[in-house]
């Protein structure tokens, strides 16, 4: 053993204890290391689209709490039910869209640009053809609500949610032909101007009330939809092919479908929430929907982004196998990027709570839960390349296994803990939870049976 007043002891310790010159220096190349690891001309793009997309949610939940502060329930209440028109209104859409999100960056991967055009204008004319329908509908209906001499609140509320319904047709179409990373930077600018619209029309709520609302939504939605189609990647025209509407049918039909049940299954937790706890319990576990929500956009952007990539890399090189790596590491990234930001709300949620919201304090461990089940959904993304593969028993698998456990998860929480509240979230977490895994094995197995690259089902 050295003797600590040596010169040899203290030439050691001297040349091995970091001095705060090289701990900077070392963390230093660390950040450095990341940055071009990460930071590349590849990775900008969705990172940049992502961040942007967390702050068009952030933006609009600040907006959402100022609402229910500002303006008085009743209101609300006129403007959440007349505005359920828009959620029903997408069944007119029959499902083209959802076949146009998978078939246009397939065929533009497989360099197919005729077929791409078809599709689009196919589309677009399809979604013109039921914009003039809602346009009739609701225009109709506002002048009978005036012709009655009813509330002008209901008045002004049925005549935005027509204006949005038409919004809302066209931003579809327009956000499923953003399928470059080109495209993806313009959408994303897009969004910055929608996050800045958000913030500077708030006013409009302190000075008109019901009124600021109504009209700054129309605003928001109506400029940023303008600004979508000024710089749309496709200029298209609309134009009528029996065979693109078919194929359209053909893809976009199933994949609605499994998605509206999947819908359906995933209101579960209120069904059972109300039956067991009653109304009150609902409403408090609206907290913990609002936490899901708002979190969930992250793994929401990155299936965005991803979802037209891998269909256009299985497009250009009928390779289903190279749809696993880019599969596994979006599911991976996308835990990795919200494990902390879940570990950060699972902390600050009972401080914030507590203080800005009391009356949903009973709701605490349940919205922590809807973080972790967040987080959970996250690790889903990479199932998306059963859609690109367009393998459809996978997918029907894979969406009724899920659908199963949306339904059967906050049964067994709801008998597991003496809470409801908290039994139901966490029979999400675990609902979700094995779904993530489900969906990494599903799609493990679909990708390495090089199932060929098809416009139809199986």
């Amino acid at each position: 053993m050295l003797d600590k007043s040596s010169g040899a002891w203290r030439n050691g310790a001297d040349h091995q204890r970091p001095t705060p010159i090289t701990l900077v220096s070392s963390f230093r190349k660390v950040i450095v290391g990341l940055k071009e690891k990460w930071w590349t001309s590849d990775n900008k793009t969705p990172l940049y689209f992502v961040m942007t997309s967390i702050a068009v949610s952030v933006t609009q939940m600040i907006a959402g709490l100022l609402i229910v502060r500002v303006i008085q329930p009743e209101d609300l209440g006129i403007w959440q039910s007349v505005n359920l028109a828009v959620t029903y209104s997408v069944f007119l859409l029959a499902g083209v869209g959802n076949g146009l999100s998978r078939e246009l960056p397939f065929y533009l991967g497989a360099g197919d640009g005729p077929t791409a055009n078809r599709l689009a204008g196919t589309t677009l004319f399809y979604n013109n053809v039921i914009c003039v329908l809602a346009l009739a509908g609701g225009g109709g209906a506002t002048l009978f609500l005036v012709a009655e001499h009813k509330d002008p609140k209901y008045i002004l509320a049925l005549a935005a949610v027509t204006l949005l319904v038409l919004f809302n047709y066209y931003s579809n179409y327009l956000f499923i032909t953003f399928r470059s990373k080109d495209s993806f930077l313009s959408l994303a600018g897009v969004q910055v101007w929608q996050v800045i619209l958000t913030v500077s029309t708030i006013p409009l709520l302190y000075l008109m009330k019901y009124e600021g609302m109504v009209l700054r939504l129309v605003l928001i939605g109506g400029v940023s939809l303008y600004l979508m189609h000024r710089v749309r990647p496709m200029k298209v025209s609309p134009a009528w092919h029996w065979d693109a509407f078919r194929l359209l049918l053909k893809t976009g039909v199933p994949i609605f479908a499994l998605d509206y049940i999947r819908t359906v299954a995933a209101t579960s937790d209120r069904l059972l929430l109300l039956s067991a706890g009653g109304v009150r319990e609902v409403g408090i576990y609206t907290l913990a929907l609002s936490a899901y929500s708002g979190f969930e956009v992250i793994p929401s952007a990155v299936s965005h982004y991803i979802y037209p990539r891998m269909s256009f890399n299985y497009g250009r090189n009928n390779d289903s196998r190279a749809l696993w790596s880019p599969a596994w590491k979006t599911a991976l990234l996308s835990v990795f990027a919200m494990l902390p930001l879940a570990a950060i709300g699972w902390i600050s949620l009972p401080y914030l709570i507590e203080r800005l919201f009391p009356k949903y304090v009973d709701g605490t461990s349940a919205a922590q839960m809807m973080l972790l089940a967040a987080v959970c959904t996250g690790a889903a993304t990479g199932v998306n390349a059963l859609w690109s593969m367009k393998a459809w028993k996978s997918m029907i698998t894979y969406q009724c296994v899920f659908i199963a456990l949306l339904a059967v998860g906050p049964w067994i929480g709801i008998r597991v803990f003496s809470s409801p509240l908290t039994g139901v979230a966490f029979g999400m977490v675990v609902a979700r939870l094995g779904g993530a895994i489900f969906s990494f094995v599903l799609t493990y197995y679909a990708t390495h049976r090089q199932i060929p690259a098809a416009s139809g089902p199986e």
